[in-house]
C-alpha cells in the first residue's frame, strides 16, 4: 500500500497539465481523492468529495460552466480544501509531538526534527490533492465571475501610494504591538476572525477565507485597514515574497495589486500619519452604571446604566411594528445587571480577595511590559470567576424561573456557570488590551448579561442594511450559513451564502458565493445562552463586537454540513426566495430603526428569529 501511494503521488507531481482543459484537471482531482479515501479514514474529507462529486457529475440539473454551476463547484472546491487542510493539520500535529519526544530522548539534531510533521504531510498521498486543486480552481472563480482575491475592507486610497513594509506573521501573534512609528502590511495566513489589527497597520491579507460580517472584517472596515484574502497558493506565494518590502496596493474592483513602492520614506512617513490618525482605537466614555435591587430584569426594565445596547435593543425589537408585520419572532430574554456582579463579588469574601490580588497582579505585569507574565494573570482572574465564585443564595430563585419560563428547566448552578465566565471574558487579553489603546480604565467597564431561549436553528444569517464594502445604502448585504450563528460571526473557515438585494420592491438577489463552511453548530435542544451585554460595545463609532464571550448554557454540538444534500446550494428557488424575505426584513428594521442595521437572526423551520439589532458601523 505504501508503494502505491508512493507512485500514485508521484505521478501526479511529474504530470505535464499544460495541454489539459479544465474539465480533465476536475477528473483527475475527482481521481486524487478517490485514491486518498480507499485506505484512509478520513471524515470531512468525505463528505467533502460527495458535495464535490455531485458538482463534477451531469446529473445535478446545471449546465456545465454556466455561472450557477460555477459557483456551485466554486464552493465544492473550497470544502475539499479545508477538509484537506484540517486532516493534514491534524496528521501534523499528531506525529510531530511523539517526534519531538522520540527527538529529545535520542539527542537526535533539532534541525532533523523541527519540520518532521510537515515532512510527513508532503509525503502523503493528500498532496496530490493539493496540486490537482490549486490547478483546477482558476478555471472554475474565472467562470463564476469571481476575482482570486476576497475583499471584505477596502482600506484607505493612499494605499495606492504606500501601504508600508510587508511583514509575514499570524495576527494573533501581534496583538498588543503598535506599528504606528512604521507602518506595516500584515500577511497572515490564518485568521482566527477575532483579532485586533494594531495600531499602523494598514492592511491585514491572508490566505483564509474572510467572511465579510465578521468582527474582524467590521473592525478593519470601521478602522480604514484593507482586509483582503488570496486563497489561492500561487497568488499566496507572490505575496509572501514581497516580505519585508514597502509596498503599495491598489484596489481595483475585485482586484487587488501589491507592488514595491518607489515613493520611498516620504512616503512612509504620511502613510504613518495616515495610519494613526485612522488606525488608533477611538478614545471612549463609558456611560456610568445605575445601582439596581433586582438580580435580574425583564426587557420592560430595560434601560441605560441598567444593561446595555444588546438588552436595549432586543426589548425594543420585541416591541416592534416592523417585526410583528413581518411575521417574525424574538426570543424570551431577562437580563442580570451591570450591577450583578460586584453584588456576588461582595457575597464572597474569599473569592473577591482572590481577584483583586490576581488584578494587582495584571497591573504590575501591564507595567513592566511582560506580556507573558499579563497574560498568565489575566488567565488568573478569569479562572477565579469562572471557578471559585459562588452564587448567592438570593440569586437561585429568579435564575429557576429564567429557566423554567424559557430555558428548558435548565439548573440555576448550570446558568449561573455559564454567566460567570461572560462576566470573567471581561479580562480577556484582546478586551484588555483594546481598553487600553481606548483609554478607558477597567472599573468603568461594566457587564450586564444577557439570557435568552436558545431556539434549535436549521440556519442563522446576518444582514446589513447598507452594503458594508461598497457604503451602498441603497442595497443590503447578508450572509447565511448552516446552523447558529457562531460559524458566520466567528468568521470560521469557509464561504457562508452571501448575496446583496437592492432596496427596491421586486429586487432580484445576487448571489455572491454559496455555502461551504466544513462544519455546522447546533443546540442539541432548547436551552439558554448567557450573551455579554457590557457598556464598551455597540457604540457609535467603535466597533467593539466580539470582544467578551456568549457562553450557552448546554454545549452547542459540531457536525460536518453535507452540502451535497444542502438546500442552500442546490434549491435555487427556495435559496432565492429566503435570500428575498431577509432583504425585505432588513429593510422592514431599518425603516422602524431609523439609520443602517446590523442584523442578526435564525431560521427555524419556516419562522425567522432576530435575535439582535444594532446600528451598522460604516
Amino acid at each position: 500500500d505504501i508503494a502505491m501511494e508512493k507512485f500514485y503521488r508521484q505521478k501526479i507531481e511529474g504530470l505535464d497539465l499544460t495541454g489539459w482543459d479544465y474539465d480533465a484537471r476536475l477528473g483527475q482531482l475527482e481521481m486524487s481523492i478517490r485514491n486518498v479515501l480507499v485506505g484512509q479514514d478520513f471524515d470531512r474529507l468525505v463528505t467533502a468529495y460527495d458535495f464535490f462529486r455531485k458538482a463534477n457529475g451531469g446529473e445535478n440539473g446545471l449546465t456545465r460552466w454556466s455561472p450557477e454551476w460555477a459557483k456551485v463547484m466554486d464552493a465544492a472546491l473550497e470544502s475539499v480544501s479545508l477538509a484537506m487542510e484540517h486532516h493534514m493539520d491534524q496528521l501534523c500535529e499528531l506525529v510531530q509531538h511523539p517526534a519531538d519526544v522520540i527527538g529529545e530522548q535520542a539527542e537526535c539534531d533539532p534541525a532533523y526534527i523541527t519540520n518532521f510533521g510537515e515532512e510527513v504531510v508532503r509525503g502523503h498521498s493528500m498532496f496530490a490533492v493539493s496540486r490537482m486543486l490549486s490547478e483546477s480552481r482558476p478555471g472554475v472563480r474565472q467562470a463564476a465571475g469571481r476575482s482570486p482575491w476576497d475583499v471584505a475592507a477596502l482600506g484607505s486610497p493612499a494605499l495606492a501610494s504606500y501601504a508600508g513594509v510587508v511583514t509575514v506573521t499570524e495576527l494573533a501573534d501581534v496583538q498588543g504591538v503598535d506599528y504606528s512609528a512604521a507602518p506595516a502590511v500584515i500577511l497572515s495566513a490564518r485568521l482566527g476572525g477575532l483579532e485586533d489589527i494594531p495600531p499602523g497597520v494598514t492592511a491585514v491579507l491572508t490566505s483564509a477565507p474572510v467572511d465579510l460580517l465578521s468582527h474582524i472584517a467590521i473592525r478593519a472596515r470601521q478602522t480604514g485597514v484593507l482586509l483582503a484574502a488570496m486563497p489561492d497558493p500561487a497568488g499566496w506565494e507572490a505575496l509572501v515574497a514581497n516580505a519585508g518590502k514597502g509596498v503599495k496596493i491598489e484596489v481595483v474592483g475585485e482586484e487587488i495589486k501589491v507592488s514595491e513602492s518607489s515613493a520611498g520614506a516620504a512616503a512612509a512617513s504620511t502613510s504613518s500619519a495616515t495610519s494613526s490618525a485612522t488606525s488608533s482605537a477611538p478614545k471612549l466614555t463609558l456611560a456610568p452604571k445605575v445601582d439596581t435591587a433586582e438580580w435580574l430584569v425583564t426587557p420592560d426594565k430595560y434601560a441605560p446604566g441598567v444593561v446595555g445596547g444588546k438588552s436595549s435593543s432586543l426589548a425594543k425589537l420585541g416591541v416592534s411594528p416592523a417585526i410583528a408585520s413581518f411575521g417574525a419572532a424574538v426570543p424570551a430574554s431577562s437580563a442580570l445587571p451591570f450591577d450583578a456582579f460586584d453584588k456576588a463579588l461582595a457575597a464572597d469574601p474569599a473569592t473577591a480577595a482572590k481577584v483583586s490580588a490576581a488584578l494587582s497582579a495584571v497591573s504590575t505585569a501591564d507595567a513592566a511590559g511582560d506580556a507573558a507574565a499579563r497574560r498568565a494573570a489575566l488567565d488568573s482572574v478569569r479562572s477565579t470567576i469562572a471557578y471559585d465564585l459562588k452564587m448567592p443564595d438570593d440569586l437561585v430563585a429568579p435564575l429557576a424561573a429564567a429557566a423554567a419560563s424559557y430555558g428548558n428547566t435548565c439548573a440555576p448552578a448550570d446558568v449561573y456557570h455559564a454567566v460567570k465566565k461572560v462576566w470573567a471574558s471581561k479580562w480577556n487579553e484582546r478586551a484588555f488590551l483594546s481598553r487600553k489603546a481606548c483609554g478607558v480604565p477597567d472599573d468603568s467597564l461594566h457587564m450586564a448579561t444577557l439570557l435568552m431561549e436558545v431556539v434549535p436553528a436549521t440556519h442563522a444569517f446576518v444582514l446589513h442594511t447598507a452594503n458594508p464594502l461598497t457604503g451602498d445604502a441603497g442595497e443590503v448585504f447578508g450572509e447565511v450559513c448552516v446552523g447558529l450563528g457562531e460559524a458566520l460571526v466567528g468568521n470560521e473557515p469557509g464561504s457562508a451564502l452571501s448575496f446583496t438585494c437592492a432596496k427596491s420592491p421586486g429586487s432580484v438577489p445576487v448571489v455572491k458565493s454559496l455555502p461551504c463552511k466544513p462544519v455546522s453548530h447546533h443546540a442539541p435542544y432548547t436551552t439558554m445562552i448567557a450573551r455579554s451585554d457590557s457598556n464598551g460595545e455597540d457604540l457609535e463609532g467603535f466597533a467593539g463586537a466580539g470582544l467578551y464571550d456568549s457562553v450557552t448554557v448546554v454545549p452547542t454540538e459540531s457536525r460536518v454540513v453535507s452540502y451535497a444534500d444542502e438546500p442552500l446550494v442546490w434549491d435555487e428557488g427556495k435559496r432565492t426566495r429566503l435570500m428575498s424575505r431577509l432583504a425585505e426584513l432588513a429593510v422592514a428594521v431599518e425603516a422602524e430603526m431609523g439609520v443602517p442595521q446590523d442584523i442578526e437572526g435564525c431560521i427555524v423551520g419556516d419562522d425567522v428569529y432576530v435575535l439582535q439589532s444594532r446600528n451598522q458601523v460604516l
